[in-house]
Formats: C-alpha cells, sequence, structure tokens
C-alpha cells in the first residue's frame, strides 16, 4: 500500500523545475506589458496630440498678434500727369470762395456783380471787341499760365520699406471658436477612450499567453507524471518477463506505450518553450528569458446577473465613451455649420512704418502711423451653400447616433455570450473533475488488480491512458475557465488590473 502510495503521490503532485529561468506573476506580466506595449506608446502619443489640439484651440479665444515687413524695388516712379500742364492763372477775387470755382457774376459783364479790373486782368482781351479770345476748342484765353512740368508731379522711390505690427481680436464669429474648442475637447477625450481600449486589447492579450502558459506548465508535469507511471508499469513487466510469467508481446505494448509518452512529453516541453517565447513577446522581455508562471489555473468563477453586468458593459466600456464623443463631435459639427448663418465681428490695430515718408510729402524717411477698426462680415446670399453643409452636418451627426446605438447592442449581446461561455466552463470543470476522480479510482483498482496478477498490462495501460486524458481535460477547462473570465471582465468593461 504504501508504495501504490509513492507510485500515485506524482500523478497527485504539479511540479515544473527548470535552471535560470525568471518566476514572473501575472500582475507582474501586466505591468511589463503596459510599459512595453507599441500599440499603448503610440496611443499615449495619439491622446498627446488631442491634448496639444485642445490648447491650440483654446489659444483662439484671445487676440493675435503678427508683425509683417515689405521690401519692394521698383522700376518706374508714378507719375499724376500724362503730359506738362499749363493751368491758368486768376486774381483771387475771381474765385467763389464757396464753390471754388470762377465767379461768374464778376467776370460777366451782364451781371450787377462785374468788376472791370477783375475781368481785364484775368483774361485775353480782343481789342477790337473788348471781349475775351477763345481758343479753338471754344476756351477762353487766359492772360497768364502756370507751367506744371510732367517730370515735377511724380513721385516714390527705387526701394520700398514698409512694416508694422497687427493685432487682431476676434469679437463674434458665430460660435465658431467656442465649438472647436468643444470639438477638440471631445477628441481629446476619445483619444483617452482609444488609449484605454488598447490598454484592455494588451492585457487581455498578456492574461491569455499567461494562463496558455500556466496550462502548458501543468500539461508539461502531467506528461512527466504519465511518463513515470509507464517507466514504473515497464519495470514491472521486465521483472514479470525475466520471470516468465508473462509473455514479450505485453512487454512490447507497454514500450510502445512509454516511446510515445516521451514522445508527446517532447511535444509538450516544445510547446511551453514556444509559449514562454509568446509571452515575452507580449510583455517585453528577451525571446531567450525562461519565464516561469508563479499562478496556477485554479479559479471560482463568480457570476452577477445579465443586467447589472450589461448596465456596467455601457457605463464602462471604453467604446462608448469613444461613441459618446464622436457623437459630440458631430453635434459641434452642426453648431459650426449653423454658425455660418451669423455674422462675423472681430477687432483690428495695427502701426505702420513706412519709407517713402506717406506723411511727409513721401520723403526718403521712415514715418509711421497707427489705427484701429472693427470688421463685420455679415453672410447674405450664396446659391444655398451654407443650407447644403447643414444638411450634410445634420446626415454625420445622425450616423454617428446610430453607430452608438448599434455598438451598444452589440455589445449587450457580446456580454450575453460572454456570461453563456463562463457558465459552460463552470459545468465543463465540474464534470472534468467528476471524470478525473472516476479515472483516478480506476486507475487505482486497475493497478491493484493488476498487482495481484488478476489483470492484464493491457488493461493497466488503458487505465493509466484514461486518467491522462481526464486530467489534460480538467486542465484544458481550467484555462478554457480562465480565459472566459478574462473575456467576461473585458466585455463588461471593468478594468483588467
Amino acid at each position: 500500500m504504501k508504495q501504490r502510495l509513492l507510485t500515485f503521490a506524482p500523478l497527485l503532485l504539479l511540479y515544473f523545475s527548470g535552471m535560470g529561468q525568471q518566476q514572473v506573476s501575472l500582475e507582474q506580466c501586466r505591468q511589463m506589458a503596459l510599459e512595453h506595449n507599441q500599440r499603448i506608446k503610440i496611443a499615449e502619443e495619439q491622446t498627446g496630440a488631442a491634448d496639444a489640439l485642445q490648447k491650440s484651440a483654446k489659444t483662439q479665444f484671445f487676440p493675435s498678434i503678427s508683425a509683417n515687413g515689405l521690401y519692394t524695388r521698383t522700376n518706374k516712379k508714378y507719375s499724376l500727369l500724362s503730359e506738362d500742364m499749363f493751368i491758368p492763372v486768376v486774381p483771387f477775387s475771381a474765385i467763389d470762395p464757396t464753390t471754388g470755382q470762377l465767379n461768374g457774376s464778376i467776370l460777366d459783364p451782364q451781371s450787377p456783380n462785374f468788376d472791370p479790373s477783375v475781368f481785364t486782368n484775368t483774361f485775353q482781351l480782343n481789342p477790337a471787341t473788348g471781349q475775351p479770345l477763345y481758343d479753338k476748342d471754344g476756351n477762353p484765353v487766359f492772360q497768364k499760365y502756370a507751367w506744371i512740368p510732367k517730370d515735377k508731379a511724380e513721385f516714390g522711390a527705387k526701394n520700398i520699406f514698409a512694416a508694422g505690427v497687427t493685432l487682431t481680436q476676434p469679437i463674434y464669429l458665430g460660435g465658431k471658436i467656442r465649438e472647436t474648442y468643444k470639438m477638440a475637447g471631445y477628441g481629446k477625450r476619445a483619444a483617452q477612450a482609444s488609449e484605454r481600449v488598447e490598454q484592455s486589447e494588451v492585457l487581455y492579450q498578456t492574461e491569455e499567453s499567461y494562463w496558455r502558459l500556466v496550462s502548458l506548465k501543468e500539461k508539461v508535469t502531467l506528461v512527466k507524471s504519465y511518463v513515470a507511471l509507464l517507466e514504473k508499469l515497464n519495470g514491472d513487466l521486465d521483472n514479470l518477463y525475466a520471470e516468465g510469467i508473462i509473455i514479450q508481446n505485453d512487454k512490447l505494448k507497454a514500450t510502445v506505450k512509454l516511446n510515445e509518452a516521451q514522445l508527446n512529453l517532447v511535444k509538450a516541453e516544445n510547446g511551453y518553450r514556444l509559449s514562454q517565447m509568446a509571452l515575452c513577446q507580449v510583455v517585453g522581455l528577451p525571446l531567450s528569458t525562461m519565464v516561469e508562471p508563479t499562478d496556477t489555473l485554479g479559479v471560482a468563477i463568480p457570476l452577477q446577473g445579465t443586467d447589472a453586468l450589461i448596465d456596467s458593459a455601457l457605463l464602462n466600456r471604453p467604446e462608448i465613451d469613444m461613441l459618446d464623443q464622436t457623437v459630440n463631435i458631430a453635434q459641434s459639427g452642426v453648431n459650426i455649420m449653423r454658425s455660418r448663418y451669423l455674422p462675423n465681428i472681430g477687432l483690428t490695430a495695427n502701426y505702420m512704418y513706412m519709407n517713402p515718408n506717406p506723411y511727409n510729402g513721401m520723403k526718403e524717411e521712415f514715418g509711421g502711423d497707427w489705427n484701429v477698426g472693427v470688421a463685420i462680415n455679415i453672410p447674405i446670399f450664396h446659391w444655398n451653400d451654407r443650407a447644403h453643409t447643414l444638411r450634410a452636418a445634420k446626415h454625420e451627426h445622425a450616423v454617428a447616433q446610430l453607430k452608438k446605438e448599434e455598438a451598444t447592442e452589440l455589445i449587450a449581446l457580446q456580454v450575453q455570450q460572454a456570461m453563456f461561455k463562463v457558465s459552460e466552463s463552470a459545468k465543463r470543470i465540474e464534470m472534468a473533475q467528476e471524470n478525473l476522480k472516476k479515472a483516478t479510482e480506476n486507475l487505482r483498482v486497475a493497478t491493484d488488480a493488476f498487482d495481484s496478477g488478476m489483470l492484464k498490462a493491457t488493461d493497466v495501460l488503458e487505465a493509466q491512458a484514461l486518467w491522462q486524458d481526464a486530467y489534460s481535460t480538467l486542465i484544458d477547462a481550467r484555462m478554457e475557465a480562465r480565459l472566459n473570465e478574462v473575456f467576461l471582465r473585458k466585455a463588461t468593461g471593468v478594468k483588467l488590473k
């Protein structure tokens, strides 16, 4: 009896040892994955970009100040005259002070205000008639003319310099700036939600790789225990064969089973090594690192009510938050399109510094001046362009709403599926444990009967194979339960931490 207890001890103890291995817990793997994963780093950078855009949008509320400079080299000067001009010179008393024109009453001999001295000093008279002389175009000929050469009416310089500082302050733009700032804020929150999505995906992948590694570790231990059983049985059969109690055929069958088990052990160990490398890739360790998990598959899965889990998912899932922000962005787009119907008002202030100086006869020197003003633009008509863009924005808002509704339904369905899987896993573990219990008892009875000479070696081999299958099924059921538990937490939006 004591010998049989020693025989069954390796079957009930799961142990795997290795040289130079790094022991890691699930929590350590999660932390390393969050620090290493490139997708999370990308999401963090996108969140940083969205935060910078929000800060940029906020600056639109404040005035902008800009400096401008201009240098121009001209080829020709500006000319006010196309040719030399002759301007008549008249006495000052012949000018009507109210109109700046010639005073007809003084120059008209028929007028009671006629002044002969002004008349004779203004026009060139015909000695025969005493009347003004006229040129070919019918214009009176004056006694004196002022000559203005064309080249004296030119201005400007070869080199023109201008510099200035401008301040612009938006006063009212129909709400565009406010909605743009809101959109930037919504974009930032969407980026943060996207970052949480990536974290959830990475953590789910990490847990999946970790629990698969744990299950393979236990399967390696199981196969080792199975090999130990077969080696023990082969040793007993060697002794029985040497004593002539059994034939060689019985011994060969056990040897074949042992060889198969040893090959399966090699496969299991290779699978375990590959699973180690897969986990190293996820958490950012060198692929050559021999990681060994410290957790086991034993798990109790608590279940809540379906409605509570669905409510949790709709409240916590970052995908819903992302869609909420998408809806908000679309609503702000509608508001921006509506603002195009409203006037735009802005304040400007400038200081200009120019050479030639327009404030001092265009001398080649610098001169400056300031000005302030208020500009207003009121849109009136542009072939219904604003109405079309407003309708387009409303359609986009409706699309965002429909996508959110669709995602809500899909998430509720996903939670239901996750709950079904968890429930099935619990039932499968229960059945696997019962099968293992029976297979263990069957192996014990078969071993006792074989030791008593009442059972053939092939029956013991069959009992051992049934025990291994039952134990392997239980490991698979526990791993599946772990993965389904993680999937349920991911589906309900519970943070994997």
